[in-house]
């Protein structure tokens, strides 16, 4: 099995990588310095992963309001420049069906301003993502149930570190 591995934790957001997976969980407004620091944390998981395919998973909490439109732009030049290393870029977005219409709407947003062959994908569950991307995990990694396990992980980080109000 493999183990989850915290790159960065701030009060509005987690950063992990574990086995193909590089995982994100935003609790809060992204910032300029979280968009710099995804991108630092997804070129080392890059360089270090020879193994492919990489796959990136975004979960986005219900309270997490919509990026500005700079930190938009600098979130769109992230993703283009690891999405060739990539096989799915899934965002999940948590809470009401009118929540993750908005969420997808930021999301076709920043897809524009970062075309890339790899189109997000937007899944409406964490289990659909986990299917998804279970596929692609290494034969040892424990599959999609493995994956939804080390994101219920990610998020407990988070909580202990910057328990929720």
């Amino acid at each position: 099995m493999f183990e989850l591995i915290i790159k960065s934790a701030e009060p509005t957001h987690i950063f992990g990588t574990w086995d193909r997976v590089l995982l994100s969980l935003w609790r809060g407004a992204a910032s300029s310095e979280a968009a710099t620091n995804l991108l630092k944390v997804g070129r080392e998981f890059v360089a270090k992963s020879p193994q492919r395919p990489l796959n990136f998973l975004s979960i986005i909490e219900s309270r997490s309001p919509p990026p500005s439109d700079k930190v938009r732009k600098e979130l769109s030049a992230c993703f283009r420049e690891l999405a060739p290393a990539m096989k799915h870029q899934i965002f999940v977005s948590e809470g009401s069906g009118f929540r993750g219409a908005l969420v997808r709407g930021v999301g076709l947003t920043v897809s524009t301003l970062a075309p890339s062959l790899l189109p997000f994908k937007f899944a409406s569950s964490l289990d659909e993502a986990a299917i998804t991307i279970g596929r692609d995990l290494s034969p040892a990694a424990g599959g999609a149930e493995a994956l939804k396990t080390t994101v219920a992980g990610l998020r407990r980080a988070l909580d202990e570190r910057y328990p929720p109000e």
